[in-house]
C-alpha cells in the first residue's frame, strides 16, 4: 500500500554560511555536470568572471561539462572562449555519466522538473551526487509580502517553487536518497544596499533556518 500523509524530510537539515563553497568543495577533482551553466553569463563575461560558478567549477573540477539551453547565453560564453553544450536537461541523454552534478536555480524554471531531476539523476555514476539550489518558498521576504496583503515577488520566468518536502516527495516516488538539506542566504555583493539586505537575511536564517531565501537539496541515486 502507497504512503500516506505530509512528507517528512528524511535527511540531514543544516544552514550553510556559503553554499557556493560548498559546491566547490563537492566539485574538487570530480568530473562534473553543470546545469544552466550559461545563467547570467551577460552579468559575468568579461568582468566578473571570478564571481561566475561554472568558471569557478572549472577551477577546482577534474572536468567539466557545461549544458543550457539559452542559444544566446551560450553564444556570449562562447565570444569568451567557454565552451557550453546546448541541450535541455528534461530530455538530454549526454551518452555518459558524472561524478557530480550542479542544478543551481533552474529548477524552478522548468515545465517538468521532476522529469529533469530522474533525467540528470540517471547521468550520475554510481556513487555520484545531484546538488540543487532553489529559491525557498517559506523565506521571510514572501512571509511578510503575503501578511501585509502585498502580491508575491516572483520572478518572470520561474513557473515553479519547491519546498524541501516537495524534493523529498520526488526522491520518494523514484526510489532515490535526499541525504541533506541546507538552508542558506545568498550574498549579493553589487552595492551596498544589496550586501546589507543579504547579511539581514543571513541572519535570519541562522535564526530559523526555514526563513532562508534559498536551500541546497543534495540528492543520491
Amino acid at each position: 500500500m502507497p504512503p500516506t500523509g505530509s512528507i517528512r524530510i528524511q535527511a540531514k537539515i543544516g544552514v550553510l554560511r556559503d553554499a557556493g563553497s560548498y559546491i566547490l568543495d563537492q566539485a574538487a577533482k570530480k568530473s562534473v555536470l553543470n546545469v544552466g551553466a550559461a545563467g547570467g553569463v551577460e552579468y559575468y563575461l568579461p568582468a566578473h568572471r571570478d564571481a561566475w560558478l561554472h568558471d569557478r567549477l572549472g577551477g577546482v573540477a577534474r572536468e567539466l561539462v557545461g549544458v543550457d539551453i539559452d542559444k544566446v547565453g551560450i553564444e556570449r560564453a562562447a565570444r569568451d572562449g567557454v565552451e557550453i553544450t546546448e541541450a535541455d536537461c528534461q530530455t538530454m541523454n549526454l551518452e555518459r555519466r558524472f561524478d557530480l552534478i550542479v542544478m543551481s536555480d533552474v529548477v524552478e524554471h522548468l515545465d517538468a522538473p521532476g522529469a529533469a531531476i530522474c533525467n540528470l539523476v540517471q547521468h550520475l555514476q554510481p556513487a555520484g551526487r545531484l546538488l540543487i539550489t532553489t529559491p525557498n518558498p517559506t523565506r521571510a521576504g514572501m512571509l511578510m509580502r503575503a501578511i501585509l496583503g502585498r502580491s508575491l515577488s516572483v520572478y518572470y520566468d520561474h513557473v515553479a517553487c519547491f519546498a524541501p518536502e516537495h524534493v523529498q516527495a520526488v526522491c520518494n516516488r523514484h526510489g532515490y536518497h535526499l541525504t541533506a538539506v541546507y538552508f542558506f542566504a545568498p550574498i549579493d555583493g553589487r552595492n551596498l544596499g544589496y550586501r546589507v539586505r543579504s547579511r539581514v537575511a543571513q541572519t535570519v536564517g541562522r535564526l530559523s533556518p526555514r526563513l532562508s531565501p534559498s536551500f541546497l537539496a543534495v540528492i543520491e541515486r
